[in-house]
């Protein structure tokens, strides 16, 4: 059966509709999109994760992701610098921001796994959106998958209150190492001091036990801050 009768009179049609509304386009093999929507489960063989999971188009969707962001800040935010436009990206693509883009597309209602299966946290959210993305190039190519970033993604995201908040180094600092699993974070006072402006705070970071960075600050958080913004620019080096 050609591909547009099995979109309009197969017994996907409704499958073949819902999506086309989420992305924008018709979509040509459902395989990656019901990848996209499947979470790996502890009893896989390994087989089966690569092949039916969405890992792995988790991993392709967030550099197609990143690339889109990037270039809409490039495009768009003409007077910031190198610094300021990967602190904004970093703000976009991160968990938390990712999470209420899939709640508000309803991403949920597209999942494949059992209910009973899914975790507590909503976690597990971002990734599926990054898998979509992937699906998406897979299936379609990178103009339909930047279509839907730019036209579907990008347009949730308050971009004045996103660039104005300050950015969580530290939040951002143990998701990265979570994600890439580089060790355990730890962030240990080394010095307390008193001056004129009041006591300073100086902290060091250590990851696996090694000194990574340091930071200082009026106050314990601020100067852990200061240490994982200096731990974020090194391990993007």
């Amino acid at each position: 059966m050609k591909i547009w009768l099995r979109r309009l009179f197969g017994p996907e049609r409704k499958e073949y509709l819902q999506l086309r509304r989420l992305i924008g386009y018709w979509p040509k093999e459902l395989r990656w999109y019901r990848a996209a929507f499947t979470l790996p489960m502890p009893s896989q063989s390994r087989e089966a994760y690569l092949m039916e999971s969405y890992e792995r188009l988790e991993f392709l969707g967030d550099a197609v992701l990143q690339l889109a962001v990037t270039d809409y800040i490039f495009r768009n935010y003409p007077s910031f610098d190198e610094g300021e436009m990967t602190e904004l990206r970093a703000k976009v693509v991160n968990t938390e921001q990712l999470v209420e883009i899939a709640q508000r597309l309803q991403l949920h209602s597209f999942i494949l796994t059992a209910p009973t299966h899914l975790p507590k946290r909503l976690d597990y959210l971002a990734d599926i959106v990054e898998a979509l993305i992937g699906a998406i190039y897979m299936d379609l190519g990178i103009s339909p998958a930047f279509f839907f970033i730019c036209r579907r993604l990008l347009p949730l995201i308050d971009w004045e209150k996103t660039a104005m908040t300050e950015f969580n180094y530290k939040g951002r600092l143990l998701e990265l190492v979570q994600q890439k699993q580089l060790g355990q974070v730890e962030f240990v006072v080394q010095e307390r001091r008193r001056t004129p402006r009041g006591e300073v705070f100086l902290v060091c970071l250590r990851l696996n036990g090694k000194e990574v960075s340091t930071g200082t600050g009026l106050r314990k958080k601020e100067a852990e801050q200061a240490a994982a913004r200096a731990a974020l620019k090194l391990l993007a080096e």
